[in-house]
């Protein structure tokens, strides 16, 4: 009793290597899943990390005033546009009459442009077919007279429907580089003396358009 024969010692030995061997590949089986387990975590987890960009937008602010030669800057409008300051209360055949308007951008203005002379409007007075103008665009500061013209002639008519002469100028942003406009009209030689004591208006319209 106790004792065993050799061959079921050897029967013992089989089995404890059979369930050493078992074991052995239970375990690697476990550390194979746990491996796996390890590896398919760090490829479904990632670092992330963001950049962020952002800009402000503003209009550009376009708007200008004007002056004659009484020297004060301010808006002029259809309603109440400025006086030219012609000496044309006694006006004779072939005899210029010089007055001019400045324009320029206003102080808040951010962004520059140009001006042109573009139209004729209210023109009333008996006067009318009897006048004649021209008209140049210069740098404020210019005298206004007949130097200014140079051999520019008369090719304004304030009759209705009569084309303007084309005159413009660059602006500059915040009131810089203003532009003078020059007139210079007058009565057309050989008008005939029935013209005598009769009298006209007209207003001249100028617009003003930024650069983009």
């Amino acid at each position: 009793m106790g004792r065993h024969t050799p061959a079921a010692r050897r029967h013992h030995r089989t089995a404890e290597r059979r369930s050493t061997s078992r074991y052995t590949k239970t375990r690697a089986a476990l550390a194979a899943a746990l491996v796996l387990g390890v590896g398919t975590s760090l490829t479904l987890a990632a670092w992330s990390d963001d950049e962020f960009g952002t800009a402000t937008f503003a209009a550009s602010t376009f708007a200008v005033e004007s002056q004659t030669a009484t020297g004060s800057w301010a808006a002029h409008e259809a309603a109440n546009p400025v006086t030219l300051l012609f000496n044309a209360t006694a006006m004779s055949p072939g005899l210029s009459q010089y007055a001019y308007i400045d324009i320029r951008t206003t102080s808040a203005t951010t962004i520059g442009g140009s001006a042109a002379l573009s139209a004729v409007s209210a023109a009333t007075g008996g006067l009318l077919p009897a006048l004649e103008y021209r008209v140049v665009a210069t740098a404020t500061g210019t005298t206004c007279g007949a130097g200014a013209f140079a051999s520019q002639t008369y090719t304004g008519s304030l009759a209705a429907g009569a084309a303007v002469p084309a005159a413009s100028g660059t602006l500059g942003t915040a009131s810089a580089t203003p532009v003078r406009f020059c007139f210079d009209v007058r009565v057309k030689p050989g008008t005939l003396p029935s013209f005598q004591g009769s009298t006209a208006s007209a207003t001249w319209v100028f617009t003003s358009t930024s650069s983009s």
